[in-house]
């Protein structure tokens, strides 16, 4: 398995989905308060103007200029606005109030002076947890001036711009698709800067030892592995290597290798019809018995109980 595809496997199992919220023409003094919402990751894409962010998390607005995309993982609550200090207006409000129209354009400010966005979204499965998603920071910004040498990245944020000035048919489908698209370039794009840096699991991802371990655990999670069968295929000894990926993946080696087995096998039971003690097996538990206690204690409901779930779905 690649290095790469590491990533590709857990967006896989997170059922990561994109969509669309609207359109935005803000003219004058203006500012938005957008609520925390669940687990989803939000997109706002700066098509025209300039405008400020902040995140509820941060003390201080973020710059956005014309071509930006600015990402809030986490579902952090937020304000955008033309300036600081303004009396921001709830979403919720100026929604109700008819500022949302029927074609998704959202309108919201008089005067001179217009900033337009598209505000966005990817979901994921909220019941599992993880730390590709809980690493990232509050805020990150895209600027296409820094992006020279990354055209695939310049490319998905002209193409996203492009196809919402078009607003034909399929135009949410398509942007949908290509904010997941910028998602994973993003996150990609951090695994290969973040090696040496700050911990967390783009670090791990990143380190040539730390992912050793990462790509034997996800390329082969039916095995009985050991501390010290992952700190070998690393090259630490085991007490290194068993501090060094706790402290970038933010869980033990053992907790990190059962959370992924139960992350697959609940991608098993969703998209294939094999029996529930292979799925067992192919997720390195021997015991149908434990294997249910295990999903039970985590999933709140049976592995039997999950799949007729997501069946009549």
């Amino acid at each position: 398995m690649a290095e790469k595809d590491i990533l590709s496997e857990v967006f896989a199992t997170l059922r990561l989905g994109g969509g669309v919220y609207f359109r935005a023409e803000l003219s004058g003094a203006w500012a938005i308060e957008l609520p925390a919402e669940g687990r989803r990751i939000r997109f706002h894409l700066v098509r025209h103007g300039n405008c400020l962010a902040r995140v509820q998390a941060e003390r201080e607005p973020v710059q956005l200029m014309e071509g930006d995309l600015a990402i809030i993982p986490n579902g952090s609550a937020q304000v955008l606005s033309d300036r600081p200090g303004r009396k921001s207006a709830k979403l919720g409000d100026i929604i109700a109030a008819g500022g949302l129209d029927r074609s998704g354009l959202l309108t919201y400010g008089e005067g001179e002076g217009r900033v337009r966005l598209l505000c966005g979204f990817c979901d994921f499965d909220e019941d599992i947890e993880h730390p590709v998603v809980a690493s990232l920071p509050a805020l990150i910004v895209l600027r296409p001036r820094d992006l020279g040498a990354e055209p695939w990245v310049t490319e998905t944020l002209r193409l996203m711009s492009l196809e919402a000035d078009l607003s034909d048919q399929g135009m949410n489908g398509i942007l949908g698709r290509l904010l997941e698209v910028a998602f994973i370039q993003v996150v990609r794009r951090l695994t290969e800067k973040a090696a040496g840096a700050d911990p967390g699991y783009m670090s791990a991802l990143g380190d040539p030892r730390l992912s050793k371990a990462l790509l034997a655990i996800h390329g082969a999670p039916e095995r009985p592995w050991t501390i010290a069968e992952l700190a070998r295929s690393s090259g630490l000894s085991r007490a290194v290597f068993a501090e060094r990926f706790t402290a970038a993946v933010g869980l033990p080696p053992i907790g990190y290798l059962t959370n992924w087995r139960l992350m697959k096998a609940r991608r098993l039971l969703r998209e294939t019809n094999l029996g529930i003690d292979e799925i067992a097996r192919r997720c390195g538990y021997q015991s149908l018995p434990s294997f249910t206690r295990r999903f039970k204690s985590v999933f709140h409901m049976g592995p039997g109980a999950f799949r007729r779930t997501v069946k009549l779905r």
